[in-house]
């Protein structure tokens, strides 16, 4: 039977062994199990000893969200679920709400545009409109008005609007609401103007159906409109290019650990005379497009130096729904070009909107004159 000395020296090892593990001991054992048990030691560390209550979710999402910030590569990133599904949203370019976009500036959620034939516009709201309640409640920020703009189909949501000094409410039913990718007309001397705004995965088929529209009226030139285009989906651009570029190499993809990937045109091209419009705005899908338009030779650039983004970024999907967002390959031009740091310099260069549109329209008619 032990001593009541020993049975109290016992009790005295066991409170200081407890007293070690919940202060600085935890940490220092487990960190050296390795990096992972390092963080696990720290997240131990915080809960036990930080003066508010720790919400182990919110640390660890953080420890997931700093291991890819701390690659120092814009394009890479960590989203949760809820992030995930925005992302979805603004890719594909369809979504069910109202038909607005906001922005949070000075503590307000203010409307920044409202789409054509959209509810919201429908229902008399403006750009400079701020949101101040929807369903009654107050918005906390941007991401938690949209979210809850947002919803099913045939369904209503009420906003409190301020305007100027004068506050009002309205109520507005959600409709399926479709971004644009494409728009486009005929101009001038039978030339077709497309602007292409991003790559979402609608824009091969408003492209194609611009394309066939316009060749309907009798098209000779076209006039590709890409600035202000910062990218989007690899897969478009690549389907824009069938449409474009005759049989050939439109870009590469160099990868860290597998080979060179060689991405084909497989059309027959424009057949056309085709002017691209460029400018510091034209980034990523646009840079392909564009990048393989003058190494080819099947069209003119027009406008000033592209942004510069030559780099990919693959998807990698997590078990709790959330996602990585990694930066994989570097893209280069059909000779071999690599754009990301350096950008496109146009063959003709020109500034400002207008101006460059002009000389688009002109180098479109002197490329007609030559075929007549």
């Amino acid at each position: 039977m032990m001593s009541r000395r020993k049975a109290w020296a016992v009790c005295l090892v066991t409170a200081m062994l407890a007293a070690l593990l919940g202060g600085g001991l935890t940490l220092y054992l487990v960190s050296r199990a390795g990096p992972i048990g390092k963080i696990w030691g720290i997240v131990n560390l915080l809960d036990k000893t930080f003066y508010k209550p720790v919400d182990r979710a919110i640390v660890f999402e953080g420890a997931a969200r700093g291991a890819v910030s701390s690659l120092e590569d814009p394009y890479s990133t960590y989203m949760n679920a809820a992030e995930w599904q925005e992302y979805l949203i603004w890719t594909s370019g369809e979504y069910t709400g109202i038909g607005i976009t906001i922005n949070a500036a000075e503590d307000v959620v203010r409307i920044v545009e409202t789409m054509k034939d959209s509810p919201a516009q429908g229902a008399g709201l403006k750009a400079g409109d701020i949101i101040l309640r929807v369903d009654g409640d107050p918005v906390k920020d941007s991401e938690d008005a949209s979210t809850r703009i947002r919803g099913p189909a045939e369904t209503s949501v009420s906003l409190m609007v301020l305007r100027e000094n004068e506050t009002f409410e309205r109520t507005i039913v959600r409709k399926s609401i479709m971004i644009p990718a494409v728009s486009f007309k005929m101009l001038e001397d039978q030339i077709g103007l497309i602007q292409l705004m991003s790559f979402n995965e609608h824009s091969y088929a408003e492209t194609k159906d611009a394309l066939d529209n316009l060749k309907s009226q009798g098209v000779r030139a076209v006039i590709l409109d890409m600035r202000y285009n910062t990218g989007g989906f690899v897969d478009q651009c690549m389907s824009i290019a069938d449409l474009l570029i005759p049989k050939g190499r439109v870009v590469s993809l160099r990868y860290k650990n597998q080979p060179e990937q060689v991405n084909l045109s497989k059309g027959e091209g424009l057949g056309m005379p085709l002017v691209v419009l460029v400018n510091g705005a034209t980034a990523s899908s646009s840079e392909i497009l564009a990048g393989a338009i003058q190494d080819r030779e099947v069209g003119t650039l027009v406008g000033t130096k592209t942004f510069g983004k030559g780099v990919v970024q693959s998807i990698f999907y997590l078990p709790d729904k959330s996602v990585v967002k990694a930066t994989t390959a570097e893209y280069l031009t059909p000779n071999g070009r690599a754009i990301h740091g350096q950008g496109l310099t146009p063959d003709v260069e020109v500034r400002g909107d207008t101006e460059q549109m002009a000389k688009a329209l002109e180098l479109a008619k002197a490329s007609l004159e030559k075929t007549e």
